[in-house]
């Protein structure tokens, strides 16, 4: 026993001792919080030395419980799922999401909007007046819009950040199945955007991959972020399984696999310049969420 524990203390020494990092997509929906209640999610993150860690949930209160845990980690986002109720095809119906959205970012209890998904085929559309007035008001509160589309082409998101040019745009998974050749043009094209590469790794988008086995960037993709060092931020987006994420039957795990997570996105980082690999990991977040320089 004695031995275990040692080994045990060694091994979060040793994850403790890894440079901070800034988890800039992650979740705790209801289906989380019945399996692992606000505590033990800060410890988890205080392990993985993630010093920032920015949290979207359905409901929208419970990332409040982690903010008023740890205020300083943790930024919440207003999600516009507001109970497991509200399904990605249909939550932009209620018109209501507007007043409720204005009023918590009036509260200062939330310091962002998302994750919101813009799927084509499944909606809504780009001009949905619950849509379009959310991220209004994103721009209003200058605050970030993080959002969600696993589009065939950047062109479709391209007429949304290009309309709204005021408003800081975070491109959650870089677009999900996209290549990095796709993602530039966006970048190229809408300097509000910011990218996030949560769950662009081998368990999740397996079919457009960003690293080789070896856990290195491809080469289109290093070539992106070194073009592109102050867009891009990491994130764990700590759900699964991934392919039934509402389910009522099963809880969502995904906080189990933190380290998992966050250690595929240091892999590739400790193989870029480090410099690059500090702004990519943490001061770009911190730039877009706690708006330091």
């Amino acid at each position: 026993m004695l031995t275990l524990a040692t080994g045990c203390a060694n091994i979060v020494a040793t994850v403790q001792e890894q440079p901070p990092i800034a988890d800039a997509h992650a979740h705790y929906n209801w289906n989380q919080g019945e399996a692992l209640p606000p505590a033990a999610i800060i410890e988890r993150l205080k392990t993985q030395n993630v010093t920032l860690a920015v949290i979207s949930s359905t409901p929208p209160e419970l990332a409040l419980q982690l903010k008023h845990q740890d205020p300083r980690r943790i930024i919440a986002l207003f999600s516009p799922y507001l109970s497991p109720a509200y399904r990605r095809g249909d939550w932009y119906s209620d018109i209501t999401l507007i007043d409720k959205t204005r009023h918590a970012l009036q509260s200062g209890d939330y310091q962002g909007i998302g994750e919101v998904h813009l799927i084509p085929g499944l909606g809504p559309r780009r001009d949905n007046p619950v849509l379009t007035s959310l991220i209004e008001l994103a721009g209003k509160f200058q605050v970030p819009f993080l959002l969600h589309t696993d589009a065939s082409s950047y062109r479709y998101l391209l007429p949304v950040c290009q309309r709204y040019s005021h408003v800081q745009f975070v491109w959650a998974h870089a677009g999900g199945i996209l290549p990095p050749t796709q993602v530039g043009r966006l970048l190229h094209a809408c300097p509000n955007v910011m990218v996030d590469l949560s769950a662009r790794d081998p368990l999740r988008y397996i079919d457009s991959p960003i690293t080789n086995d070896d856990g290195s960037l491809l080469p289109g993709w290093r070539t992106l972020v070194l073009k592109y060092p102050d867009r891009f931020m990491v994130g764990s987006d700590a759900l699964w399984p991934v392919y039934q994420m509402h389910g009522w039957f099963e809880q969502d795990t995904g906080w189990e696999r933190l380290a998992e997570f966050l250690d595929f996105h240091r892999r590739w980082l400790n193989d870029l310049p480090p410099g690059i690999a500090e702004k990519i990991r943490l001061t770009n977040a911190l730039r877009t969420y706690r708006k330091t320089q």
